[in-house]
């Protein structure tokens, strides 16, 4: 089985292990019904496991106008269902002013988050996510060839240094990396594109499929021969849609 923090590699030094109470997630972050079912359903526990800021670890803070990456947290989150675990996500990054990596773990299998955040420009004193990166779920008992690649590559030793925001920056990397190898079968950071035109590509897969799953829905519904064709005709045009992006991640 992999050890997913053991492939991090993260110094002693950085561990924290303190709990972290529901009630102080709730005071931090706005939510609505939905939010609270998930949120009190579907979690069994959270810690923060692990801090890394300059009294921990070998890497400066980072600063600018927009960007505040004074320390990194790691959270572990052990979940009782796994299906809404991206609506859990985000509502604890907005909870945590830092950037974070969530690792949500279900059984014997993770599925990690990521978010990009930035000042706020109307208030200061806050921090706005910008974008979430979600992995799917991974069963560490049996991974793909593409997983075992991702895990191999995690050893934060391999990482930027020179401050936060890059070594944020390498971790996000890898994720995007491990997002596109579900598609292209081929887990690698080599690319021509860069991180964010990666992302727009499979966003544009992820809208171009869930077209195609309506349109196939509609034509298991319809008798009509002539809107069959039509739809078949929509269906056909969108893969081919789908197989222009693959071919640029």
């Amino acid at each position: 089985m992999i050890d997913f923090y053991a492939a991090l590699n993260i110094p002693d030094a950085c561990y924290l292990g303190k709990r972290i109470f529901k009630k102080l997630v709730y005071d931090h972050t706005k939510l609505n019904a939905t939010d609270k079912k998930a949120f009190a359903d579907d979690v069994d526990g959270i810690e923060w496991k692990y801090t890394l800021k300059p009294s921990t670890i070998n890497i400066p803070r980072y600063e600018d106008e927009d960007h505040e990456y004074l320390e990194v947290a790691i959270i572990d989150v052990i979940l009782k269902a796994p299906h809404r675990h991206k609506r859990i996500a985000k509502i604890i990054q907005r909870a945590i002013p830092y950037p974070a990596m969530i690792v949500f773990r279900y059984d014997i299998s993770i599925a990690l988050n990521l978010a990009l955040k930035r000042i706020n420009r109307a208030d200061q004193n806050k921090i706005m996510v910008k974008a979430f990166h979600d992995t799917h779920w991974m069963n560490l008992d049996s991974p793909s060839d593409q997983e075992t690649d991702f895990f191999k590559s995690l050893d934060i030793n391999n990482f930027a240094f020179n401050h936060f925001y890059d070594w944020y920056a390498d971790l996000l990397q890898r994720v995007v990396a491990l997002n596109c190898a579900r598609i292209s079968g081929n887990y690698t950071m080599e690319s021509h594109k860069t991180d964010v035109d990666r992302v727009e590509e499979l966003r544009e897969i992820y809208d171009l499929e869930q077209q195609q799953n309506r349109l196939r829905s509609d034509l298991k519904k319809q008798i009509q021969f002539s809107r069959k064709v039509d739809l078949n005709m929509q269906i056909k045009k969108i893969t081919e849609q789908i197989d222009y992006h693959k071919s640029r991640i």
